[in-house]
């Protein structure tokens, strides 16, 4: 399997604004274990941090961080895509994520909402 990402880091309007551009992490292997496989098999997910002053209590930030594939969204994939606020700054994806989309370039796309 070829994956390439690219990191694309903007807002929309002037509040919240990010500090940097998002930071890619991953993948990172784990094991899963389920009831229909006790001894566990390797899985991979990947992170997005959002660069935003980490709030104590929420502040009304909303960040949407989505995955987009030779530049367009997957309508079919609900693994794609999730919403950040500022206490919890960083968003997981699952190897899902990627299902139906071996050679594309994958991009994450970090927006204020």
């Amino acid at each position: 399997m070829l994956f390439v990402f690219d990191i694309i880091g903007s807002t929309v309007g002037d509040f919240p604004e990010m500090t940097g551009n998002p930071i890619f992490t991953g993948p990172v292997e784990k094991t899963v274990t389920s009831m229909f496989c006790q001894s566990g098999y390797t899985d991979f997910d990947f992170s997005c941090e959002v660069q935003y002053p980490q709030q104590e209590a929420d502040d009304g930030a909303r960040f949407r961080v989505s995955l987009t594939f030779d530049g367009e969204t997957d309508p079919n994939n609900t693994d794609t895509h999730d919403v950040t606020n500022g206490t919890a700054l960083t968003v997981s994806f699952p190897s899902s994520a990627l299902e139906g989309n071996v050679g594309k370039s994958v991009n994450i796309d970090a927006n204020s909402k």
